[in-house]
């Protein structure tokens, strides 16, 4: 059972990666460093040391995050659960998978997150994929959430990810989960509206 439940958080290493490298920098350039070089100081001379604007002030290091505007608060909404597509390199045959008859952790379910205002996100989820706590953060309009079962030894245990994006007055996204074995895979799209 040990190799099913470090197979699935493989798994969702390689999800949370994949997923990063989309959203991530697309140029390929790596960023630009935001720490300015400090200036010459001619031989036998010492350099007098003067605020920088570079460097940030203690009060702007010690500032709270800001607060997700207008995400804060509870979310809700559906999903439906469906078999999900595992792309496979040229002439690889995937055994595990296509045994997969599409019955199992299909079907309707609902989940539920909260979002401080710190950015933290925690939620549940219950149906189909089982029921799991959600855990993740908000950054700008994307949230991000990892799925973990409550029973993370039971055979029927999902593990995956939860992504999202804010559009208007919803989050809109997707479920990407597979079981302990990773012989099942299961992806459903979201839409969650703020509880009043």
């Amino acid at each position: 059972m040990r190799h099913c439940v470090s197979t699935a958080l493989s798994l969702i290493a390689c999800l949370s990666l994949a997923a990063c490298e989309k959203s991530g920098n697309e140029g390929g350039s790596p960023p630009a460093s935001s720490i300015a070089p400090a200036p010459a100081v001619p031989s036998g001379k010492t350099a007098e040391v003067a605020p920088s604007a570079a460097a940030p002030s203690p009060s702007a290091s010690a500032a709270a995050p800001a607060e997700p505007p207008g995400l804060v608060g509870t979310w809700e909404g559906r999903y439906d659960a469906k078999k999900g597509e595992v792309e496979m390199p040229p002439k690889v045959k995937d055994k595990v998978r296509t045994k997969d008859d599409g019955k199992a952790a299909m079907g309707p379910g609902t989940l539920s997150i909260t979002i401080g205002p710190d950015g933290e996100l925690k939620g549940k989820t219950s149906g189909a994929l089982g029921a799991a706590a959600l855990s993740g953060k908000v950054e700008g309009d994307e949230v991000r959430a990892t799925f973990f079962p409550d029973d993370a030894v039971s055979k029927e245990a999902m593990f995956g990810i939860v992504q999202g994006k804010r559009k208007d007055d919803k989050i809109v996204g997707r479920i990407r989960v597979a079981s302990g074995d990773a012989s099942v895979v299961r992806e459903a799209e979201i839409e969650l509206k703020k509880k009043d």
